[in-house]
């Protein structure tokens, strides 16, 4: 059982509730956002010039249907550009969550984070373990991650043999 402490600076925290945020909203789905709109506006200004092309439509009417079209696709992408804002807000919301002291146990079953918000992370529910410069990720398949700084543990070989028994025992 290997037990760190800690307390992410209010940068960390930042950083790490930015970088859970951005996460979580692209896997609720980037293609449905992003993709989808795009390939049914495409589509639908292929069908226009078709129907027009083969005489099924008047001029007048697929000029009308091209900029209703248009006007749809970009009220989408308003739309699109609200969910990121919204994502700036949840990234601060979560790392109001990540502040605070916390003590994170590993052991052979998972992570055990105690503190002001506990979670028990078994490790059949996680993801990835992403170690970035400084700061330490487990993100679950449903969720905020966990996270930890790397100078929370005593030494550089510490922080590595951590992560390799995590990843390990995670696969």
């Amino acid at each position: 059982m290997n037990t760190i402490e800690y307390e992410l600076t209010e940068a960390e925290a930042e950083v790490a509730g930015a970088r859970a945020a951005w996460r979580l909203w692209l896997a609720a789905g980037l293609v449905k956002r992003r993709v989808a709109p795009l390939a049914v506006f495409v589509l639908a200004l292929a069908a226009i010039a078709a129907l027009e092309l083969a005489g099924m439509i008047s001029r007048r009417a697929a000029e009308i249907s091209l900029i209703l079209s248009a006007a749809m696709f970009m009220v989408v992408q308003l739309a699109m550009r609200r969910g990121l804002a919204g994502m700036g807000r949840h990234g601060a919301v979560l790392a109001g969550e990540l502040r605070g002291a916390a003590r994170l146990t590993l052991d052979e079953v998972g992570f055990t984070r105690e503190g002001e918000r506990p979670v028990t992370l078994p490790f059949k529910q996680v993801l990835e373990i992403e170690a970035t410069g400084e700061l330490n990720y487990v993100w679950p398949r449903e969720g905020a991650p966990l996270v930890w700084p790397r100078r929370a543990h005593a030494t550089p070989q510490e922080a590595d043999a951590f992560l390799a028994f995590a990843r390990e025992r995670a696969r």
